[in-house]
């Protein structure tokens, strides 16, 4: 037979609640829906109380005291008062503090706006790190690894890596960066001078990352979240696996295998499908290089309300509206030195809708299709051809030999010769 578990009665705000011996203040209050803001405290990592915005009165043998509830344990018959005036004032102080250390962080700046603190009164050292201590504990709680530490006393307590060098240990898994309340407070680069192995979104056609656990896409069947194997830190070192605690439904099994099931169905739907053409090795074009040099698989995503930028046409380098788009027809085909000598015949008529869309989206825009023969072979393609010029959709017969970024604005100068020498 199993232990069981002792429980604990106290009070908060006047209101009882019962707890599993262990659990603490902060948990009770959560229990009851008490809401009580803080910065260093992780559901994962154990308790460190160092943002102090999590403060509460504690009576005892009738004795009050003012405690961190993130790690005060639940005792029999005590007393929490989470609304005080003394604690509501310690609070906001310590948001001032907070915010005058970190003004750029939106994560203080949100709490500090709920409790009342909209301007800084004290000017302190513009810092990134409030020592809440989450990366070290991340670090060495939940990946085993125990790269970064805190270092130094006193107003010189900075977070580091042993003797402030580069580790070779770090796996550049991101967890200490992705915990970070300020956002801004690691700085990988001084960690460590491996290279994180980001992984993007194969759906979103690799315009956005995505993390270890997803969801492939919104209409997934079934919609159910992924994890990567080949990214899953417990999967392949057996520590973190901090989704599986977090996960209030118990739905994480990491023991689970692939099989091979065999169901009886009335028909099959066979489907050949194509390949799309990687232009990585065209290198005058720039793919891969240029961050504004996109396929036209990316670029639909752009366009795509269920996209990563929700539809809003914006370039990938900045977020800002695009002045001038260009379309280059028949790369990697068409050409002696090409394996596809072919013409694909769907290239043209996408290019125009792409361009109609995107005009669609941002009138002032100004679209250019650069095109060997134009191919609108179809029902009506003709008239939608014809359709694409009055709506503002320049034609120029002629192909772009190469692709040059200007580094500074990141916009692209294309070097072409058009049929009328232009």
């Amino acid at each position: 037979m199993g232990t069981k578990t002792k429980m604990i009665n106290l009070t908060i705000d006047d209101r009882p609640v019962e707890m599993a011996e262990g659990a603490t203040v902060l948990e009770a209050c959560s229990k009851l829906d008490i809401k009580i803001p803080t910065l260093c405290y992780h559901k994962a990592l154990s308790s460190y109380g160092a943002c102090r915005l999590c403060l509460v009165e504690i009576e005892e043998n009738g004795r009050t005291s003012v405690r961190t509830s993130c790690n005060y344990p639940v005792l029999e018959g005590i007393k929490v008062r989470t609304d005080t005036e003394r604690i509501v004032r310690t609070r906001k102080i310590m948001a001032e503090l907070l915010l005058a250390k970190c003004p750029d962080s939106s994560k203080i700046q949100s709490i500090a706006a709920e409790l009342g603190v909209t301007e800084k009164r004290m000017e302190l050292k513009n810092e990134d790190c409030i020592l809440c201590g989450l990366c070290v504990r991340m670090c060495r709680e939940r990946m085993g690894k125990g790269v970064l530490s805190f270092s130094n006393r006193g107003s010189e307590r900075v977070v580091s890596p042993a003797f402030n060098e580069t580790s070779e240990e770090c796996q550049t898994c991101g967890a200490c960066y992705e915990v970070c309340p300020t956002g801004r407070g690691i700085k990988l680069d001084k960690i460590t001078e491996n290279v994180p192995d980001r992984r993007f979104s194969e759906f979103d056609a690799g315009l956005v990352k995505r993390s270890a656990v997803y969801i492939p896409y919104a209409q997934a069947v079934p919609n159910y979240a992924n994890i990567d194997p080949e990214m899953c830190i417990h999967l392949n070192t057996g520590e973190c696996g901090i989704c599986k605690e977090v996960c209030d439904p118990d739905a994480i099994d990491f023991d689970q295998k692939e099989e091979i099931v065999d169901i009886d169905v009335g028909s099959i739907i066979i489907t050949t499908g194509a390949n799309t053409f990687d232009p990585v090795s065209m290198h005058e074009f720039g793919y891969g290089r240029y961050p504004n040099v996109l396929t036209s698989i990316q670029f639909e995503r752009i366009l795509a309300a269920s996209g990563p930028f929700e539809g809003h046409l914006q370039r990938p380098s900045d977020g800002k509206e695009p002045v001038k788009i260009a379309w280059l027809q028949c790369v990697g085909s068409r050409s002696q030195d090409s394996h596809m000598p072919y013409c694909s015949s769907v290239c043209c008529m996408y290019a125009m809708k792409e361009a109609i869309i995107a005009k669609e989206h941002v009138d002032t825009v100004e679209p250019t299709i650069f095109f060997m023969d134009m191919r609108a072979h179809g029902k009506d393609f003709d008239k939608y051809y014809d359709r694409a010029k009055t709506t503002g959709v320049r034609f120029v017969r002629g192909r772009v030999g190469k692709i040059r970024e200007i580094p500074d604005s990141k916009n692209l100068i294309l070097y072409y010769t058009a049929e009328n020498g232009e």
